[in-house]
């Protein structure tokens, strides 16, 4: 079939058409999600599957990566899946969202467009091609090689990291915004899941706000915090980009508060080969909600002392790497760029809904900030003993474990209860003893891959 350059486009960049189109705006429910707390009614989710090991072009490993033990990770987001459900919300499969995206634009030619475009190695009979396929899951196309006898790429897996759905997009209470991976390999999902909002049946009725893909500008997910309808809390400067925070507080009319993790002016895309200094920090603290998580009004999870002043060159984390540079375990110049992002680490500027006016909060950190607006705070680890040998012990043997193991990475489907990883015994009872309950189910496969269940959820709906 001869589309012409409008169909075209429509298939591949459909989503700004469907912001601007104002009977689809006016017909939508609104807010759709006033907070990233509250009654979860509908969510987006990526279920993997065991057979999810089909390697992946843009990784820049010799060989393909198969430490995972898949048959368990699948069980254990199953587990996840099981406590969103019971709670009573909806959960929307990606795979389904795909298949009846393709199925609505078969017939007319997008579907065969937008696979030219984006999947170009299996689009030769676009016609044979499912949902299955896009994810790397068709037999067809796994483990093949070609006339020269050797391994021939055809489709990547993309469910790896595409289970972390909470990168792609973010609702908003006005509607969605559209990420843009800083890695150009989960830059697909961005893709994939543009698609499926432009064409989907099941997510028809959510109307893209903002797209960073077309801003052609870095946003991921985990950095974005819905405070109320007037706020949001975003990290920036590690995976999504310093510049976006005015250019959000313009589009959405919301207040945005930036949070620092890393002083950058832009953030360029990661590339194969390219080195990764601090690279065990910067995982650490990954997104904004891998240290900070809303659990009910004006209440946080979040870790201890870093984002608050006093402790900018007193805490645990610079108290490590001063001594090991001093005892020759770390390079001196590694050494001071951690100990840098740790003192600035946690800033916050404000950007003011509608103009995206920068208003400079001066020394203040995260915590320190949001005190002062009557915030309480519950701990990664429990609570701060007094005294620097307690404090430093504490925090290296209850904060900093739980907290790689996710334990500020959580998910909200009932005020007052929250869903977490099993594994973190103090963060737990701390929650707990602070008035928040606390559901958990087993995650060892997944939180070493440096997300948690608020990475695993992209939700649509919340009363």
């Amino acid at each position: 079939m001869k589309i012409d350059r409008r169909t075209l486009l429509a298939g591949l960049a459909a989503t700004p058409a469907l912001a601007a189109a104002p009977g689809l705006a006016q017909a939508a429910p609104a807010p759709f999600l006033p907070s990233d707390i509250g009654r979860l009614k509908r969510v987006l989710m990526h279920s993997i599957a065991a057979s999810d090991r089909g390697g992946d072009r843009l990784d820049g490993n010799l060989l393909p990566f198969a430490e995972a033990d898949m048959a368990v990770m699948v069980e254990q987001q199953a587990g996840l899946v099981k406590l969103i459900r019971a709670s009573g919300a909806e959960v929307v499969e990606v795979k389904d969202a795909l298949a009846t995206a393709i199925a609505a634009t078969r017939k007319s030619g997008i579907f065969a467009a937008w696979l030219e475009a984006s999947f170009p190695l299996i689009a030769a009979d676009p016609d044979s091609v499912t949902a299955d396929t896009i994810l790397g899951r068709d037999p067809r196309f796994q483990h093949r090689i070609g006339s020269d006898g050797n391994w021939r790429h055809f489709a990547d897996d993309n469910n790896g990291s595409m289970m972390w759905t909470r990168d792609s997009a973010i609702m908003t209470p006005a509607g969605l915004v559209m990420g843009r991976s800083v890695s150009l390999r989960r830059r697909r999902e961005n893709h994939l899941l543009r698609f499926c909002y432009a064409h989907s049946p099941l997510l028809a009725r959510y109307p893209v706000i903002f797209d960073a893909m077309e801003e052609g500008i870095g946003l991921e997910g985990g950095d974005f915090t819905v405070v109320d309808r007037n706020t949001i809390f975003l990290g920036n400067g590690n995976r999504t980009d310093p510049r976006i925070s005015p250019l959000l507080a313009q589009r959405l009319n919301m207040d945005v508060l930036a949070v620092q993790t890393v002083k950058r002016d832009f953030i360029r895309p990661a590339r194969m080969g390219s080195a990764a200094p601090m690279l065990e920090l910067q995982l650490l603290l990954l997104h904004f909600d891998t240290y900070f998580t809303l659990v009910a009004p004006r209440h946080a999870l979040t870790v201890p002392y870093l984002l608050e002043k006093e402790f900018a060159e007193t805490n645990p984390l610079a108290r490590y790497i001063r001594g090991a540079r001093a005892q020759n375990l770390l390079e001196e110049d590694e050494a001071e760029k951690g100990l840098t992002m740790l003192k600035e680490f946690g800033k916050v500027t404000l950007y003011r809904a509608g103009t995206g006016k920068r208003e400079d909060l001066g020394d203040a950190k995260l915590v320190d900030h949001l005190k002062a607006q009557g915030y309480r705070f519950t701990w990664v680890g429990g609570a701060r003993p007094t005294g620097d040998q307690a404090a430093y012990q504490a925090f290296m043997e209850r904060a900093y474990p739980e907290l790689r193991r996710q334990a500020s990475n959580i998910v909200q489907a009932t005020p007052g209860r929250v869903i977490a990883y099993a594994g973190n015994p103090a963060t737990k009872a701390a929650l707990e003893a602070d008035g928040i309950a606390v559901d958990t189910f087993p995650a060892r496969e997944l939180w070493a891959w440096h997300g948690g269940p608020h990475c695993l959820t992209q939700p649509l709906e919340r009363a």
